[in-house]
């Protein structure tokens, strides 16, 4: 608490005047010390952002300092003002003074202020009248009707906007509890979602040992990787047909085997061996067209040579075939 009594000292009378003129002190202590010089100290507020110039650091609005408060002119009975301060993060000095015609504050000397420009539409406030649109309003009948069809069609304009914000407010919220069990449900299913797809690609790099991360698969991917045809197929294809085909073990004579030899020996090995099948990484349409061929080749039995059998004199003048005459039938 305050106290209100003071301590005058023995050698205090009534006629030396108060105790601060007994002592030669002003009553502001310290911060008249050059009150002499029309100068009081006073604690001041930055009303903007501004730019110091010694130190081209930014100090923001609301930053306060001890600043040297001093009457340099007036507007009409209104004093000007000058506010002089050091920057506390060099020794610049900041020079602030009033502005009565526009009720603002300018820079001076010392610092720059930031320039923040904006549109009060693009921010959808409210507009406030300047000094001349309001007289203006007081003075011109007509003026003050145009703006008040304006103001009453802008109104009607925002209304329902308005309306249907509202009601999409109360149609979402109306059960809160509701609403936010769907939204922990929809979050909890893409929670596993997420997880399932971190599992099958820490599979894939375990899989072929990358030590990079994978990105998501898209579309685009899957349709690329279709798309891709590998020309070696049919060799390696052919390959292993002949080794499917060929004899466990070599013959001594290297007699090669012609096309047709070779497919009949194929047609053998389907009909006798169920599981087995040609060309195993081929299509439907390739494998259908590969038995359509092997099914057009027929196996023929060799042809035994006969053997020479001697006969007699008689037996050879004799035919095997008799043949008659047409004619005399």
């Amino acid at each position: 608490m305050q106290p209100f009594n003071k301590y005058y000292p023995p050698d205090w009378t009534p006629e030396k005047g108060s105790i601060n003129t007994h002592y030669g002190k002003h009553a502001l202590g310290d911060r008249a010390r050059k009150l002499d010089e029309g100068i009081l100290i006073v604690r001041f507020e930055l009303p903007f952002n501004i730019w110091c110039s010694g130190c081209e650091n930014h100090i923001g609005q609301g930053v306060r300092y001890n600043a040297q408060k001093k009457q340099i002119g007036k507007y009409y009975s209104t004093p000007i003002l000058q506010f002089r301060m050091k920057c506390h993060l060099c020794d610049n000095w900041i020079e602030i003074h009033t502005d009565p015609k526009n009720a603002a504050y300018v820079v001076v000397d010392g610092a720059r202020k930031k320039v923040e420009e904006w549109n009060a539409e693009d921010t959808e406030v409210i507009q406030l009248q300047d000094k001349e649109q309001k007289e203006q309003l007081e003075s011109d009948p007509m003026y003050r009707l145009e703006h008040g069809i304006k103001d009453k069609k802008i109104i009607q304009e925002a209304a329902p906007h308005l309306t249907q914000l509202q009601t999409l407010n109360e149609t979402q919220w109306s059960d809160p509890y509701t609403k936010s069990q769907q939204l922990r449900k929809q979050f909890r299913q893409e929670k596993k979602k997420d997880k399932l797809i971190v599992e099958e690609t820490e599979k894939i790099r375990d899989k072929h040992s990358l030590q990079i991360e994978l990105l998501p698969e898209t579309t685009s991917d899957v349709i690329g990787a279709k798309s891709i045809e590998y020309n070696a197929t049919h060799l390696l294809d052919e390959k292993r047909l002949d080794a499917a085909v060929a004899p466990l073990f070599n013959s001594s004579k290297n007699n090669k085997v012609g096309k047709l030899g070779h497919l009949a020996s194929v047609r053998t090995r389907l009909k006798t061996d169920p599981f087995y099948h040609p060309k195993p990484f081929t299509t439907k349409f390739s494998r259908d067209k590969e038995l359509m061929k092997l099914n057009d080749v027929k196996v023929v039995k060799p042809i035994q040579k006969r053997k020479k059998v001697r006969h007699n004199d008689e037996q050879a003048t004799t035919t095997l075939v008799s043949y008659t005459d047409s004619d005399t039938d």
